[in-house]
């Protein structure tokens, strides 16, 4: 019986052992290997589509942004042009200025009867005030210039050379302050009714305007032409 037995257990089929040091070292390299990565799908064709539709419809809208307003016209400020209104004319002032048209025309011609006189030579009265006094008294009717308007008397004022340094400032003449007044400007003539214009070079010897200023910062001139 003992034979037997022996024999039988050298032809069992022997089944591998593990040991408990192998084992516990494979679960230990199970646990630290990383798990294995997913794999990567790419976009599907249908995705792509839809990304370069819409970023082409994006760049549409922008380059028709663009268009429109390159081709607004473009808004022409507007102007309102104002106009000032015309100074109302002074209807009575103009009335009485134009009656003193010719209040200095007496004066040139007494200036003419002064310069026939053998006496005189043909020359101008002179540059003072006293010499032209003498002269409307002398040979202005009445003896005196009146202002037709108003029936004031002139008086004289400067009387001077045109161009000469020390002479009248015309500009600095007004109505305000230099009513009545006559004033004398040797080689010069009679042009307009302005500050700007009245009186002009005049290259005649022995000749003079005779001006006064009126109303409204006009004037009047005569000459003893």
């Amino acid at each position: 019986m003992v034979i037997w037995y022996n024999i039988g257990m050298e032809n069992q089929q022997q089944q591998p052992v593990m040991s408990p040091t192998n084992d516990f070292l494979s679960r230990m390299d199970a646990a630290n290997m990383p798990a294995p990565e997913p794999e990567k799908k790419g976009l599907s064709k249908g995705a792509i589509i839809g990304i370069v539709v819409g970023v082409v419809a994006v760049i549409g809208i922008i380059v028709a942004i663009v268009v429109m307003n390159l081709s607004k016209p473009e808004a022409t400020p507007t102007t309102t042009t104002s106009f000032e209104p015309e100074p109302e004319i002074d209807e009575e002032m103009e009335a009485r200025n134009e009656l003193r048209k010719n209040d200095l025309v007496v004066l040139g011609e007494a200036v003419k009867k002064y310069q026939a006189e053998p006496s005189a030579e043909g020359q101008l009265p002179g540059y003072k005030n006293e010499n032209w006094d003498v002269v409307i008294a002398n040979y202005v009717p009445g003896g005196v210039i009146k202002d037709s308007a108003d029936g004031e008397i002139y008086k004289m004022g400067k009387v001077c050379k045109f161009s000469e340094a020390n002479c009248m400032d015309i500009e600095s003449l007004s109505w305000e302050e230099n009513k009545h007044e006559i004033y004398v400007m040797y080689n010069a003539d009679c042009k307009g009714t302005t500050k700007e214009n009245v009186i002009v070079s005049s290259t005649r010897k022995r000749h003079a305007a005779i001006f006064a200023i009126v109303e409204g910062d006009q004037f009047i001139c005569a000459t003893n032409d």
